[in-house]
């Protein structure tokens, strides 16, 4: 196969990367371009591409695999879980059945003031807290 259709594949595979960031066409780009190169010394030696462009597309994933690069625990930023441990002040009274509202230190989604819950017992006003988790579109925050 001629080195130029390898490298069309490649490109085609990188773009798709680009749109679909799952590091899945990631390693068939790097294969494809591998086997470009092999195509372009090796013209007629359709097998070495083929065998080529498998041991990088597996070798990729191995190592990717191995560092365990995919497996990222942390939620990224866009997520509700980006906002915990942001501290603020309660400006009403809070339980854990009685939603109040506090003001948070820095704003979260361009708003200050957000109605809350506490995670157990009661928050008085003006008591220093933090975010543990968002529930909808109330916080649930601790005393600290």
């Amino acid at each position: 196969m001629s080195y130029y259709i390898w490298l069309i594949f490649g490109v085609i595979a990188f773009v798709i990367e680009m749109m679909i960031p799952t590091f899945f066409a990631l390693f068939a780009g790097v294969g494809f371009l591998a086997a470009a190169a092999v195509s372009f010394f090796l013209p007629e030696s359709l097998f070495w591409q083929l065998i080529i462009a498998s041991v990088f597309m597996i070798i990729g994933a191995v190592v990717f695999k191995k560092r365990g690069m995919g497996d990222d625990t942390q939620d990224s930023v866009g997520t509700h879980n980006e906002f915990v441990g942001i501290k603020g002040v309660a400006t009403t009274e809070l339980s854990a059945h009685q939603e109040g509202e506090v003001s948070l230190y820095e704003p979260v989604l361009g708003g200050r003031h957000w109605p809350a819950v506490s995670v157990d017992g009661v928050i008085e006003v003006n008591a220093e807290i933090r975010i543990v988790k968002l529930n909808g579109n109330s916080l649930i925050v601790e005393k600290i």
